[in-house]
């Protein structure tokens, strides 16, 4: 098959110690894959010395477009910053602190022949019970109400262009990725999986379960369900 071009994204917050590297990692892969391709990246905010590191890199790689916060935003304004500014037919984004290794964006590739979204669901996650209960919890529920399962809706994926800009969506909170992926299931668009061995954070700091979040979250839930079945009235 013919792939598509490529926009290949990273988030950042605090990656001082990977970010180096990841960015050397996803240059060599897309330059020597001859893929046309883009490389994006977002500093949330970043207080280390995150901002230099990127800003030295860009100048290497002239084709490293960046976006800089001010502040810190949080992972679903990152995403969806990175998403709206993505041009590629398809977009991939991946975080910066080594958990998903770039290179899995050859092996998942070949599955947009038969699918819209690929899913780098973990077959390893290398974190707490508490975390597990809950991305378990996350993912169940879009079966229970919506029909369509999510895999593992907090992965990388790989997702053609047009269902990013297809659908507005409602969530405020990192709910989103699972938001858009049950408006796409249901608007007929397939997912698929593609199980990985991911790796323990090496540099940074999750906040994704966070009181403040998880309440967003099921608020976020709670307003998808509404919207789905009952359309916005606004």
């Amino acid at each position: 098959m013919k792939f598509p071009s490529i926009s290949v994204g990273f988030a950042v917050y605090n990656e001082e110690e990977t970010i180096k590297e990841v960015l050397e990692e996803a240059e060599s892969i897309l330059s020597g894959s001859g893929l046309e391709y883009e490389i994006l990246i977002c500093n949330d905010g970043s207080t280390d010395r995150s901002k230099h590191i990127i800003e030295d890199m860009a100048r290497k790689f002239s084709g490293l477009r960046v976006i800089n916060h001010p502040r810190n935003l949080g992972i679903r304004a990152t995403f969806e910053d990175l998403y709206r500014k993505s041009r590629k037919d398809a977009v991939f984004l991946n975080a910066a602190d080594k958990q998903w290794n770039t290179a899995i964006l050859l092996d998942m590739l070949p599955l947009l022949k038969k699918a819209d979204i690929v899913i780098a669901s973990r077959r390893n996650k290398p974190y707490g019970i508490w975390r597990r209960v809950i991305s378990w919890t996350f993912n169940f529920i879009p079966v229970l109400l919506f029909g369509v399962r999510t895999f593992d809706a907090g992965a990388v994926k790989l997702m053609r262009r047009e269902i990013i800009e297809r659908f507005q969506l409602v969530s405020k909170s990192p709910f989103s990725e699972a938001e858009r992926l049950i408006r796409a299931a249901r608007a007929g668009y397939r997912i698929v999986e593609y199980p990985v061995e991911v790796f323990a954070r090496t540099s940074g700091r999750s906040h994704a379960i966070k009181l403040n979040v998880l309440l967003t979250a099921l608020a976020d839930l709670m307003r998808v369900w509404y919207v789905v079945y009952f359309g916005d009235k606004k």
